[in-house]
């Protein structure tokens, strides 16, 4: 499959990846840097913020692409073989095969750590850099301090936990934290001069907003900026949240 610049429908499509699946993708193709949205961790490129990026799109003209991960939405795949490296790669597919120029990156949630690796693995094709609720390193910073004693235990006992509060239980195995481990960013300082916006809730349950602070006192550029929004949740998906994001995507193209 290739791209076709001239073709502009909003609607699902297919890249065959050197891993042999295939990547569920819609895109808008327009002038300008691309707007590459990479979502979070369970979610789907259907969801309100993606979806109010590409109405966006459709009326200022800026190209805009969202893609599915394996193992989510309408790529789909066996979660069991699910691996942040192997989402690592699907950026990567999408970048290098489906975006030409300058790119405008917006992260939310794990799409922060798939943002993050991003700036490592592409730098130079990265104009400006959007964060919402970023959850980098989530795997080890976030999930395994939190098990609880029965979690921790099926996790020890039988490699595996089962993770509640998503649309279906999600089985999370020893393999995949110990396969996440190769791709954890906070180690070393992110290399990335360009400029940075990250929005987070502090009502979020999910992502801590000091979890965002940390991300902003990681990058080494000096042109970052942390919104706090008071009463924001993780979803960040309000009204008044929308227009935060809408207003931050415009200003990194315009950067």
């Amino acid at each position: 499959m290739t791209m076709n610049p001239d073709d502009n429908q909003d609607a699902d499509r297919f890249w065959r990846t050197q891993n042999g699946h295939d990547l569920a993708y819609r895109q808008i193709t327009d002038d300008g840097p691309t707007v590459l949205w990479l979502g979070g961790f369970k979610s789907d490129m259907t969801g309100t913020k993606a979806q109010v990026l590409a109405d966006m799109a459709q009326h200022a003209g800026f190209g805009f692409v969202r893609f599915d991960y394996f193992g989510h939405g309408a790529t789909g795949g066996d979660w069991n073989a699910a691996r942040v490296g192997l989402w690592r790669q699907d950026v990567l597919e999408v970048v290098d095969n489906l975006t030409q120029g300058p790119l405008v990156v917006i992260g939310s949630s794990m799409g922060g750590w798939m943002t993050t690796l991003l700036m490592k693995d592409r730098s130079k094709r990265i104009k400006g850099v959007g964060f919402i609720a970023p959850a980098p390193d989530f795997t080890h910073e976030l999930m395994l301090p939190n098990l609880n004693p029965e979690e921790r235990h099926a996790l020890t006992v039988s490699g595996a936990f089962v993770m509640t509060g998503y649309d279906q239980d999600v089985a999370m195995s020893q393999a995949f934290f110990d396969e996440a481990r190769d791709h954890l960013v906070f180690g070393t300082p992110l290399a990335f001069d360009g400029p940075v916006r990250i929005l987070h809730g502090m009502k979020d349950d999910v992502v801590p907003w000091s979890h965002g602070v940390k991300l902003a006192e990681h990058i080494s550029g000096d042109d970052v900026r942390l919104t706090l929004i008071k009463d924001g949740d993780h979803r960040l998906s309000g009204p008044q949240d929308l227009e935060l994001l809408t207003a931050m995507v415009q200003e990194l193209i315009n950067a």
